[in-house]
């Protein structure tokens, strides 16, 4: 059974498409729809576990506590949102292309917050001021004591502006790991076929084996071998379009069998491989 508490500001602030919570006490998918390319979503799981895949092959997991940031013009990118186990979860859909928006109107807004919006999906952990603003918003809206309107604004603001910034720190760290990326991609470039063992990674990067794992789950959220398989995913896309039997590009991209490639391929992109080909062309 689904509980949902839905919250309607757009009277008030134009750009706000959505303000809800979702509570449930059983497994249920929940599956945000986006009419606009131009909205964004933050999402804050207090309890329950999200999973958010990519046609790239990306994975972004996010469970009790953490936040999953959706940048606008991204939704080209996703292909399949699911919940997994009973949750409770906070959602906030903003429209940024809504002209003369009330959030925005302060030079201070526009500089703080449009200018910094992140141009790619993430997930962090869910900072305390974001944490509290979700809840208060639920507490003002329905208290509507004077005033309420102000604290709310605040409370949204706070919301964006702590997602823009764990957003550049996720950039920050991306630059500091900058020369590993270059290190792996080349190396997998040249070596198509590569499975492992992993330590012939890190040899590559120069890094030792606790220090390669670090560097993967700060850059890029997703363990070695989960990267690995995401660059043969890309790959075997390109190779796909090309007049080549399916089973040479498996055995091509180091897979096993045309049946192991399948499933991997199935597996990130909700498509095999004979459907994308046929789909594609």
């Amino acid at each position: 059974m689904q509980n949902t508490n839905l919250i309607h500001l757009k009277d008030h602030f134009p750009e706000i498409q959505e303000f809800s919570h979702f509570k449930t006490t059983s497994a249920k998918p929940f599956i945000p729809r986006f009419d606009n390319k131009l909205w964004t979503s933050i999402l804050y799981i207090e309890r329950g576990n999200f999973q958010i895949r990519y046609e790239t092959g990306e994975i972004l997991k996010a469970k009790g506590g953490t936040f999953y940031y959706h940048p606008p013009l991204s939704l080209k990118y996703q292909t399949e949102d699911k919940t997994i186990t009973p949750y409770s979860m906070y959602h906030l859909v903003i429209d940024l292309s809504v002209a003369n928006a009330s959030l925005f109107t302060s030079d201070i807004a526009i500089q703080q917050i449009v200018k910094n919006i992140p141009e790619r999906p993430l997930v962090r952990h869910a900072p305390s001021f974001m944490i509290s603003s979700f809840k208060s918003i639920f507490q003002e809206y329905f208290a509507k004591e004077p005033g309420y309107l102000v604290q709310i604004q605040n409370s949204i603001r706070q919301i964006i502006i702590s997602a823009i910034r764990s957003g550049l720190e996720h950039d920050k760290q991306g630059l500091s790991s900058k020369r590993y990326v270059e290190k792996v991609n080349n190396f997998l470039t040249k070596n198509r076929s590569f499975t492992g063992p992993i330590e012939l990674l890190f040899e590559e990067m120069g890094v030792s084996r606790s220090r390669g794992y670090e560097i993967f789950h700060q850059t890029f959220g997703i363990n070695p071998k989960e990267y690995i398989l995401r660059k043969k995913i890309i790959l075997a896309k390109k190779l796909l379009m090309e007049d080549r039997d399916i089973t040479s590009i498996a055995y091509d991209l180091g897979f096993s069998s045309s049946q192991s490639f399948a499933t991997s391929f199935k597996k990130l992109t909700c498509s095999t491989p004979s459907n994308y080909r046929k789909n594609k062309l």
